[in-house]
């Protein structure tokens, strides 16, 4: 089984800003099909709550906090706070999970799969 992972993406720092990058491939690992983004969240706001059963997605905040907790079909925990614009999480399929956000955050989503109401998850109970 697959397991969660915190990827560091290369980042150029100067006086004039920061510029994070990365590659399908490379830097994550798998071709994106799908780029998503959520914005305009309230404070301590509850999303996700459920699985995929094939997608694999890169998480990356890039502004304010997010924290992430996932949970495994073998109850394998996994949790991080996401605060680094160049900082990713690699979830892999069969994870569940749940995101609370910061209200100011911006989250990007990098998918494997292009959308399928299919492939989710959505009662726990089923996972």
């Amino acid at each position: 089984m697959k397991k969660p992972i915190l990827l560091e993406f290369q980042s150029k720092i100067d006086v004039r800003g920061n510029l994070s990058f990365l590659e399908e491939l490379k830097d994550v690992p798998f071709e994106i099909k799908r780029v998503y983004w959520i914005t305009n969240i309230p404070e301590q706001q509850v999303r996700g709550g459920h699985a995929h059963k094939t997608d694999q997605q890169v998480i990356i905040c890039l502004k304010g906090r997010v924290q992430v907790l996932l949970e495994s079909k073998a109850q394998d925990l996994f949790e991080v706070e996401l605060n680094e614009s160049n900082q990713g999480l690699y979830i892999p399929p069969m994870w569940w999970g749940k995101m609370v956000f910061s209200q100011d955050a911006l989250l990007l989503g990098l998918s494997s799969e292009e959308f399928s109401e299919e492939d989710y998850i959505r009662e726990r109970d089923k996972f």
